[in-house]
């Protein structure tokens, strides 16, 4: 592992993560079905103001992360990312944060080959270590102040026939903040509810379309919403129309975004180029452009060489000239196959075992992730669904100029560094 850190920029970020559970086996049907309701509601972290940096500092003692752990989420995003993003053929957008979140918490309830399996991927031990670092993660990351926000939220979603742990419903309350409800799978307004949930928790940025499983019989909601703002914004006067190069052949008109930085850090790698722009809450947008003669796959063809484009390349100080498309991007992602590339496969078939969830037989069906990614010269906006089903078991040295005129990798990152979104813009007017 590296111990580079990596610095990004956005200004508004959400996201959504969905898990949906069935059994193999069949449900009790002497059990009645109730209405739907709140089981468990949970209680944010208390805010801090933006100013307010000993309160911050107290916040980051109180919950600290080991620094291999931080590592790890990381290299869980280099891992997943470079499978992801690498074979993508226009825009895509990916939470590296989302997943893991969603897979932290399905992994707290795993046992037996599922739970080693789940634990290789993430480089932890056991469930309790990664509930208590996930945790701990969760406040370090969580603000909401008068310039900005970042909130991850979680909930579960219960089938009334099924019988769910109650030291799992605990401990998804306590360490990832997840509300319970038990509801009517049957039911249409259930899915109805799941989605006000979503756009409840994205401030409405996403409002998706959920149309309840009968199968179904436990779904966990993630939402990620992050807003902030450039450090120092773009100035709309100096917008310009300009030419972005899709290949050889294709060339697009997009307006530029346009900036000096006089003292600004860059990196420069054997292919590619990259930079970041500041956040206003510490975090920061790291825009990587290959060299003219670099295909972009190349710098995400394995995880390596993806954390060697984010990460690493020699440093310099000097002039930044920035020349930005502005654009927006939705993208929608199949996760499974991705993660039985990387070793995961006990978690998808009847072999599953998540009996720290529930005593009937359980597996995921089907993991995938919609995502929304935009930029102006304010900042940045960006939000995503993730569906996880569980189903039936059967100083200036130099100067660079960052001109985005070809297509270019991106990642957005928290304060301390912990990648949120990553992704890859090959046309900026799609």
């Amino acid at each position: 592992m590296k111990n580079n850190s990596l610095k990004i920029i956005i200004c508004c970020v959400s996201l959504i993560l969905v898990v949906s559970i069935g059994l193999f086996i069949g449900f009790d049907k002497n059990k009645t079905e109730s209405k739907n309701e709140l089981l468990m509601n949970v209680n944010y972290p208390t805010p801090i103001k933006f100013d307010n940096y000993e309160t911050k500092l107290k916040n980051i003692e109180d919950n600290p992360i080991d620094s291999d752990f931080l590592e790890d989420v990381n290299e869980f995003a280099y891992k997943t990312g470079s499978k992801i993003l690498t074979d993508a053929k226009g825009n895509i957008n990916y939470s590296p944060i989302s997943l893991y979140y969603a897979l932290a918490m399905a992994t707290t309830g795993a046992s037996g080959d599922t739970a080693k399996e789940l634990y290789s991927l993430m480089d932890i031990d056991s469930s309790e270590e990664l509930s208590k670092q996930a945790g701990n993660l969760y406040r370090q990351l969580f603000f909401e102040n008068e310039i900005g926000s970042l909130k991850i939220a979680n909930s579960l979603w219960i089938d009334n026939k099924l019988d769910v742990k109650e030291a799992f419903v605990k401990n998804t309350a306590d360490n990832f903040y997840a509300s319970t409800y038990k509801v009517n799978f049957n039911d249409k307004k259930t899915g109805k509810l799941m989605a006000k949930w979503v756009s409840d928790n994205t401030k409405g940025t996403i409002n998706p379309q959920i149309e309840p499983d009968p199968s179904q019989i436990m779904s966990i909601l993630n939402t990620i919403y992050f807003y902030d703002q450039w450090a120092d914004s773009f100035s709309e006067d100096k917008t310009k129309n300009g030419i972005f190069n899709i290949d050889d052949k294709k060339t697009v008109n997009v307006d530029y975004m346009n900036k000096t930085d006089m003292s600004n850090t860059f990196y420069v790698g054997e292919n590619f180029s990259r930079a970041s722009l500041g956040l206003k809450n510490g975090g920061s947008m790291v825009f990587v452009l290959p060299n003219k003669d670099t295909d972009i796959s190349s710098l995400i063809v394995n995880e390596d060489t993806f954390e060697d484009a984010l990460t690493g390349g020699e440093k310099s100080n000097g002039t930044v000239v920035w020349q930005i498309p502005k654009f927006k991007m939705s993208s929608e992602t199949d996760l499974i196959d991705t993660l039985k590339k990387l070793g995961v496969t006990h978690s998808f078939d009847k072999t599953a075992d998540f009996s720290n969830i529930t005593d009937e037989k359980i597996f995921i069906s089907d993991i995938k992730q919609q995502t929304h990614i935009a930029i102006d010269e304010k900042g940045v906006e960006a939000s995503g669904f993730t569906n996880i089903g569980f189903a039936k078991s059967a100083m200036p040295m130099g100067k660079i100029e960052m001109i985005l005129d070809r297509p270019f990798m991106y990642a957005v990152v928290a304060q301390n560094g912990t990648i949120l979104f990553m992704g890859v813009c090959n046309n900026p007017t799609e």
